[in-house]
This record gives structure tokens, C-alpha cells and sequence, in this order.
């Protein structure tokens, strides 16, 4: 529905992800939704004329009619009809570009690549199998990248992946650190969300956020290995932690402390690579503007984006 232009009807089904009611000041009653199928989301606005067929509540699954028009810069759905459906909701739900078993696969197989025996046992000690599968199906952020189920895992990956290709470019880098790092930097994440069927506070996300939760949970994995009688080195216990508590790069953006040693700075660096071109590219991917070249202004991030690409094979020259 969003590949047509403003000003179309349009028709559709989707999963009701975010709804708000309210009352304006002329007393009309209006219901603020987000709708999204597997290719995206899109808002929806519900006037009190509109005919609605069943309960329309989050998680449902709705076949929508409505006309295209823009809002605040954004396309914006007017709906005219609604019909609440039975169907399975986890069909229209979003999920990584990659099947889900192929990232589980590359992120064991990731796992025991450390070979580091302290950074080992700590790490599959935390990735027990209730963990793990809750790792598996959580998002990585409520809204601004890999918001979905699996999002964090693919997340995650991609942040080792840049990690371990900064290991190769500069040797004194420690590997088994940054790849440690990369693992858990938002394991807090895990606790910070739920999804409602998209990603949600949890009370605990809200009043401490995932990376002091992160970093308390791997303090308690260690206070445990030490109450078994490992003499885990207290210096990479300082080390670890730190990697997940300046990740973020300053403390405007919620890290408490600054990268101290260069694989925090490369990690935060990686973490934030990987964050900002996922944007860039559902921002092109996503574009709603009118504009051949660029998208309409992003209010969030403060800026147009240029949504040409070249044609040419991604990462070759004209030498080539």
C-alpha cells in the first residue's frame, strides 16, 4: 500500500501493532493506529465515521480500506472500513532479512569461537537454553532498528561480524574481547522488551534500560563463578562490563562512563555502524516523499535522505 501515492485508496491486511484512542476538542472520538504487515508499517487513522467490523484491539489482524494521504511529513492511512479477520498473526509480523535458523546457527557457531577459557565459560554460562531462546526471539530497539522479533540476534551478528573484521585490520586488537563484547553488548535488551506483538517497555526496561541490565547480569554470572571457586581475573571482569557500559559512546546517549580502551571504542563504533546504515537503508527502502531523489524530511533524525542508488554491483569498480 505504500508504493502508492498520496491522494490513492488502497486496501489491505495487516497487524494492528500500536492503537491510541482520545477525544478531540470538538468531542469526536479518534483512534491512532500503526498497522504493518512483513514489508513494514504504516500509521492509520481511525475517525469515528469509519465502519469497524469486531474487537479492534493490538495483535489483531484487520482488512483495511482507507485513503493515502501525508501527516507530519509521513503517509498517513485514512481508514474508511475495517474488518478485524481470523488469521495467524505471526504471518504478518516483521522479521530479519535472513531466515531465523540460519542466524541461530551463525551466532553458536560464533559462540564457541572464543577460545579465551574465561570469556568462554562466562559466555555459555549466560546463554543457557532458556536465555538463549529468549535471546533468539527478542528485538534489538522499540523503534528505530531491528524492532521486530529476531532483531536482536541479527543485530548482535552483524555487530561481531564488523568487529571481528576490525580484529584482522588491527592486529593489536583482542578478538576474543571484541567478540565477547559484541555478544553482550545489549544482552540487557532481552529484559529492556517484550513484544506486544511489536516491542514493548518492560517495567524493569523502563526504570533501569538495557545496558545497566546487561551489565548487572554478567556481574552475577561472575559472583557465581567466583562462589564456585574460579578465580575469574578481575581485571577482564572490569574489561567485559565496561564493554557493555560505554557502548553507547557518551553519555548523552546513555552510556555512563566513556570508551575507555580501544576495543570499547571499536565496539561502540561497530555498534553504531550497524544501527545508523539499517536506518539509512529502510529510510531509502521505506521512502514515502514525493521527491525523485530524496525522502520527505525526518523529523527523528533531523534530515532528508538520498534514496538514488547507482546501479552498479555493490562493491565493484569500473576496474573491475
Amino acid at each position: 500500500m505504500k508504493a502508492l501515492p498520496a491522494g490513492s485508496q488502497g486496501w489491505g491486511k495487516f497487524l494492528v501493532l500500536e492503537k491510541t484512542q482520545r477525544r478531540i476538542k470538538d468531542g469526536r472520538e479518534v483512534i491512532n493506529l500503526k498497522i504493518g504487515d512483513a514489508g513494514g508499517e504504516i500509521d492509520s487513522v481511525v475517525w469515528d465515521n469509519c465502519q469497524v467490523a469486531g474487537q479492534l484491539e493490538i495483535g489483531a489482524v484487520v482488512g483495511v480500506l482507507g485513503n493515502l494521504g501525508s501527516y507530519n511529513n509521513r503517509l498517513q492511512l485514512t481508514a474508511t472500513r475495517i474488518k478485524v479477520l481470523e488469521e495467524d498473526p505471526a504471518q504478518y509480523m516483521q522479521g530479519p532479512a535472513i531466515s531465523l535458523e540460519t542466524l541461530k546457527e551463525d551466532f553458536r557457531r560464533l559462540l564457541v569461537s572464543v577460545s579465551d577459557p574465561w570469556m568462554q565459560d562466562l559466555l555459555s554460562r549466560i546463554f543457557a537454553p532458556d536465555l538463549l531462546d529468549r535471546f533468539f526471539r527478542a528485538p534489538a530497539a522499540r523503534k528505530i532498528h531491528h524492532n521486530y522479533g529476531g532483531g536482536l540476534l541479527e543485530h548482535t551478528l552483524s555487530v561481531a561480524n564488523n568487529c571481528l573484521d576490525m580484529a584482522e585490520n588491527y592486529p593489536s586488537l583482542n578478538r576474543d574481547m571484541l567478540v565477547t563484547g559484541a555478544i553482550l553488548h545489549d544482552i540487557g535488551k532481552i529484559y529492556e522488551y517484550e513484544m506486544k506483538p511489536s516491542p514493548r517497555y518492560t517495567t524493569e526496561g523502563r526504570m533501569m534500560g538495557h545496558i545497566v541490565l546487561g551489565a548487572e547480569l554478567v556481574g552475577e554470572h561472575i559472583r557465581s563463578m567466583r562462589a564456585e571457586g574460579l578465580a575469574f581475573p578481575v581485571e577482564l571482569e572490569w574489561m567485559i562490563r565496561h564493554l557493555i557500559l560505554a557502548h553507547h559512546g557518551s553519555l548523552e546517549f546513555g552510556s555512563p562512563v566513556l570508551p575507555l580502551f580501544p576495543e570499547a571504542f571499536v565496539l561502540y563504533m561497530m555498534d553504531n555502524l550497524d544501527a545508523k546504515l539499517f536506518v539509512y537503508k529502510n529510510k531509502i527502502d521505506e521512502n514515502d516523499g514525493d521527491d525523485e531523489f530524496f525522502t520527505n524530511y525526518d523529523n527523528f533524525h533531523g534530515q532528508y535522505f538520498f534514496t538514488y542508488r547507482y546501479p552498479g554491483e555493490a562493491g565493484t569498480t569500473d576496474e573491475e
